[in-house]
């Protein structure tokens, strides 16, 4: 599986072939930097809705399940993933790791998990523990959890922001990554939130110099993706190659975003108007 999906034709017509789910904005941790850090307000969409969804689908590729955090719905999560794996769907899930065990990863990987992707932006319980808010114990079952991910057939992608708890520790994040097993490594730039600001996003010398010690800094056998930094690569100087890319972290045209079961206006309206409505 490719981890970026890119879009190099233009066809006359645009078929959907990839969908991002938002099934649950709950989550049990509360993250600065996230987008739905304002949300956690009960919203949430099942597998008994999401499938008859999908059904209406014939073009689709790939299927996205995020929150807040997916596995506080995770039976619905293996239902819709073994659906998809029986249609040959593509499928990934975003999750923090901590409500993972043995068991529930190997029902994930069984029922037919492409991906997973897991946040990792501390290399201590301590640094975890301070600024999380959560006991540190739950620090080393989240590298667990990755470790026994790494070792299934499922893609393991770890996600680390670049901001200012991050910034000047990225090689010696790089390197748990790899030591824990997996083999590729998304860097994603912090964005400003209205309840954050400007107060964790690195400054633009700062970014440039990570950025430029991690490429460097690279095993051999180690992906790197830099997401939503294509904007600004060319003018720090950044370049594509193997191993190293700077996606988009839109998708193109034929992805559609659907959150905590509300469908945005902002999104495709002609994917809503043909797929959606009664």
């Amino acid at each position: 599986m490719k981890y970026k999906s890119l879009e190099l034709e233009k066809p006359i017509t645009y078929e959907l072939e990839g969908l991002e789910i938002g099934i649950t904005s709950n989550c049990n941790f509360r993250c600065d930097y996230c987008c739905a850090y304002q949300r956690n307000d009960g919203n949430s969409i099942g597998a008994k809705e999401i499938i008859p969804l999908l059904e209406q689908l014939p073009h689709l590729k790939r299927v996205r399940l995020s929150g807040g955090e997916v596995t506080l719905k995770y039976e619905d999560c293996v239902e819709v993933v073994s659906y998809c794996a029986a249609r040959g769907v593509q499928t990934q899930l975003n999750s923090n790791g901590s409500l993972l065990s043995e068991e529930r990863i190997q029902r994930l990987a069984d029922a037919g998990l492409t991906t997973i992707h897991i946040s990792f932006n501390f290399t201590t319980a301590e640094a975890f523990s301070q600024y999380y808010h959560i006991h540190p114990s739950v620090y080393q079952k989240i590298r667990n959890n990755i470790a026994m991910f790494a070792k299934t057939r499922v893609d393991t992608v770890l996600e680390t922001l670049l901001f200012s708890e991050t910034e000047h520790h990225m090689k010696e994040i790089h390197d748990h990554v790899y030591e824990m097993g997996a083999r590729t490594h998304e860097i994603q730039n912090s964005i400003i939130m209205n309840h954050s600001g400007w107060k964790a996003i690195a400054a633009r010398e700062t970014l440039k110099q990570a950025v430029n010690d991690l490429i460097a800094h690279k095993k051999e056998d180690m992906t790197l993706y830099f997401t939503c930094m294509d904007r600004f690569m060319e003018e720090l100087g950044f370049q594509e190659r193997p191993g190293v890319y700077f996606p988009h972290c839109i998708e193109g045209k034929k992805q559609l975003y659907h959150y905590f079961g509300v469908l945005p206006s902002c999104h495709y309206w002609q994917y809503t108007q043909r797929y959606f409505t009664a």
